[in-house]
């Protein structure tokens, strides 16, 4: 009787080292390898919008019209204005 409830101890405490082990695997190998493929991904799917749907209309527009919720945010291109040089006499 004493040794079946060390081998079932043993075997407990086998499964708890196994279940933490595979924790740590997961939270310090594999989701960091899972947000850096989202992270490039979300960058290649941000640099595709950019370059190839707002920059063309932004060029063949001259302003661009992106839908936020309720509200539209219209990007237009800058141009900063020429300091001229005045002098005060």
């Amino acid at each position: 009787m004493r040794q079946d409830k060390t081998k079932l101890t043993i075997r407990i405490l086998s499964a708890v080292v196994i279940v933490l082990l595979l924790f740590i695997t997961f939270f310090f190998v594999i989701q960091p390898q899972m947000n850096k493929y989202a992270d490039e991904r979300r960058l290649e799917g941000i640099e595709y919008y950019v370059y190839q749907i707002i920059l063309p209309q932004l060029q063949a527009n001259g302003y661009v019209q992106i839908p936020v919720g309720n509200e539209t945010l219209t990007l237009v291109p800058y141009i900063p204005e020429q300091q001229q040089n005045v002098s005060t006499e």
